[in-house]
């Protein structure tokens, strides 16, 4: 009869480091990096490349002259109303912007959302287990080099969108040691975009009651941060409806495919574009039971990874506008599905993985405004048959429903915990 053997350390595994390998995943990085500058360079001809990240700055700048964000017709920022969509202390941490040389700015975009990328495969890989060495070191690389051409990372780079950062906040918050700031990045990050807040449900839920305190009293800092400073700004922002998409869209119509949520899907589905609360919501909620359960378990079973990736797909399923870009969860489920067919025995995990890493390359499907390359199967034009423009336009629902079904079955094949470690005699 076998016996369970404890080790004193943590049994790590290691990942393939030989040379070649190691010099491959550099330069496999560095011209798909270069590769990225021509792309860059096709944007930034038609002026609007970095479009959501020169809103940032032109925020930073609004907060310096003392004008309005909030308000409608009033307001001029380079968005959609000409409103700011995220919380006043986002508006305040913008400012900093301010203060970087003009010409910089883009490099800082790139270089913080490249950075960013990099540490979510990093952490990805180290929470499955893998040794902080060069196997790991060179893993990343490729993995990032990879990560980077699919359709969410990529319009993130490209528009200079923040979800990377908010995404290595909460990363790197939860599935860290417990100390006692552990709550704060998911505080921060949900004093800049309020979304990340459904992880203080989650941290309830596993009964970590001081990580979730942490995560409220680090957000109210935030709120209350944006009242010192900006108190009649403040005042508009959290008077307002958040729940209204219209808010961020300009309109209530969720059926674009842009909009890849459960309640655009629905939308799209039922043929409503303003669909009611009554429809979606109970939907949502299912989804989100569902996903909740799959998350403790995964907690309760040393999976953490898989376990806060679950409330980060839930938490962009079940927001009433979900843009393409908020996407970028996927990244930690493509670490965990990569490990998981290197350690299978099988072709098929190989097959699947590659499948869908196709399905969310960002394949040019059209011209869009300015004749700027149109990406993405999922956002499939007009010009194409309409049952594939139906599945492609769902396509990212469906994806991470699938993902979700896959954490509940195969748990362990997707974040191996230190108990799948160890070995027995």
């Amino acid at each position: 009869m076998s016996t369970v053997v404890v080790p004193e350390a943590p049994v790590e595994r290691r990942l393939p480091a030989p040379l070649w390998w190691s010099v491959l995943s550099g330069l496999l990085l560095l011209v798909v990096f270069a590769g990225y500058t021509v792309w860059a360079g096709i944007w930034t001809s038609t002026g609007i490349y970095l479009e959501d990240f020169k809103s940032y700055v032109a925020t930073g700048q609004a907060v310096r002259a003392g004008a309005p964000l909030y308000e409608p017709g009033v307001s001029h920022l380079p968005t959609i109303g000409g409103t700011f969509k995220y919380t006043p202390f986002a508006a305040g941490v913008f400012v900093a912007l301010t203060l970087v040389p003009k010409l910089l700015l883009p490099m800082l975009a790139l270089l913080v959302n490249l950075f960013s990328l990099l540490a979510v495969v990093w952490i990805s890989l180290g929470q499955q287990g893998y040794a902080r060495d060069h196997g790991r070191v060179a893993a990343t690389a490729a993995l990032t080099a990879l990560a980077l051409p699919l359709q969410p990372v990529l319009m993130n780079f490209t528009a200079g969108q923040v979800n990377l950062v908010l995404l290595v906040l909460v990363l790197a918050d939860l599935t860290g040691r417990n100390r006692w700031w552990t709550g704060v990045g998911v505080g921060v990050a949900a004093g800049i975009k309020l979304i990340p807040g459904i992880f203080v449900i989650y941290l309830l839920a596993t009964r970590r009651f001081r990580a979730a305190a942490v995560a409220v009293g680090a957000f109210a800092v935030t709120a209350l941060a944006g009242f010192v400073a900006l108190p009649g700004d403040s005042k508009a922002f959290w008077a307002a409806n958040l729940a209204d998409p219209s808010r961020i869209t300009g309109d209530s119509d969720a059926m674009s495919p842009e909009n890849q949520s459960i309640r655009g899907a629905l939308a799209r589905l039922l043929g409503i574009a303003d669909v009611p609360g009554p429809i979606w919501i109970p939907v949502a909620g299912v989804v989100a039971l569902a996903a909740l359960w799959i998350a403790v378990r995964a907690h309760r079973e040393g999976r953490e990874l898989l376990a806060v990736s679950v409330i980060g797909a839930t938490m962009v399923l079940v927001t009433p506008w979900t843009w393409t870009h908020y996407w970028v969860w996927f990244i930690p489920f493509f670490a965990m599905a990569a490990g998981g067919a290197l350690r299978s025995r099988t072709w098929w995990p190989a097959a699947i993985l590659t499948l869908t890493y196709l399905l969310t390359f960002a394949w040019k499907v059209g011209a869009g405004r300015s004749n700027v390359p149109l990406v993405g199967l999922v956002i499939l034009p007009e010009n194409y048959p309409t049952a594939a423009q139906a599945l492609a336009h769902t396509l990212y629902v469906l994806l991470a429903l699938a993902l979700l079904a896959l954490a509940a079955a195969r748990p362990a094949w997707l974040n191996p915990s230190k108990e799948d470690f160890i070995p027995t005699t």
